[in-house]
């Protein structure tokens, strides 16, 4: 059957009709706390608590695009973001840290978007990941260490052949209560990872050894669509042979 209606870029991102304000790189302090109705070129960094990013368009080659310090209340609302599809290194990345997500918009990076622990997303749309290199492209990535995030409503399409539309796993230690829901998740290796397979000795990935339990994944009422190995890839560590 048809998925319900998802995200796109006709309801994501900058609202049609908004003026935007050439910018620069932005750092928050001394700017902010809210940035509205600005075209950056170049990054947003912010280092500032209760920070609001509306209706604005962020284009920058960077580790992260729009980067989020050791701070609450972030709110990114009506946001585009494009990363060229290329960066200095080649894991590039959309939106990295915590916070509420809504109505964002991202593309050409490696990874859409790197949420910390207490983030939400929300009817957004990640889709065209694009990044120089030997990527291993994931709509939204969750390695682990991280708590408390709800993934609804989102359209998040993935290359077909790499590596995931949500990746939850526990490279840099434990994880607990995340919550993916009503998405159309689309592409990828596998669509999704709950995957518990790193730990001490791990023959996957060295740098990967935190390990510990992931508790606590809710997956609801999504809709999953084209991939190359399978739907989802569900694991614990050690994993039989």
């Amino acid at each position: 059957p048809a998925y319900p209606a998802m995200p796109d870029a006709s309801c994501t991102g900058v609202p049609a009709g908004t003026t935007l304000t050439a910018s620069g790189r932005l750092t928050v302090p001394p700017a902010g706390p809210v940035i509205d109705a600005k075209d950056v070129t170049g990054t947003i960094t912010i280092n500032a608590n209760n920070v609001t990013i509306k209706r604005t368009r962020v284009t920058a080659s960077a580790y992260a695009a729009i980067s989020i310090g050791n701070v609450t209340g972030t709110i990114i609302t009506d946001v585009e973001v494009n990363g060229r599809g290329s960066s200095g290194t080649s894991n590039s990345g959309g939106i990295n840290g915590r916070a509420d997500m809504t109505r964002v918009n991202v593309y050409n990076v490696e990874n859409g978007i790197v949420p910390e622990s207490g983030s939400t997303i929300t009817d957004s749309y990640i889709h065209d990941l694009l990044a120089p290199g030997s990527p291993h492209y994931d709509g939204i990535q969750i390695d682990g260490g991280l708590s408390n995030i709800i993934i609804r409503h989102n359209n998040i399409i993935a290359p077909v052949n790499q590596t995931s539309a949500v990746m939850i796993d526990n490279c840099f230690g434990a994880i607990s209560n995340i919550t993916v829901d009503k998405n159309r998740l689309a592409g990828a290796g596998f669509t999704l990872y709950s995957d518990g397979s790193f730990g001490p000795g791990n023959s996957i990935d060295p740098n990967c050894d935190a390990g510990g339990t992931i508790t606590g994944v809710t997956v609801t009422s999504n809709y999953f669509q084209a991939n190359k190995y399978g739907f989802a890839l569900v694991g614990r560590y050690p994993l039989s042979s």
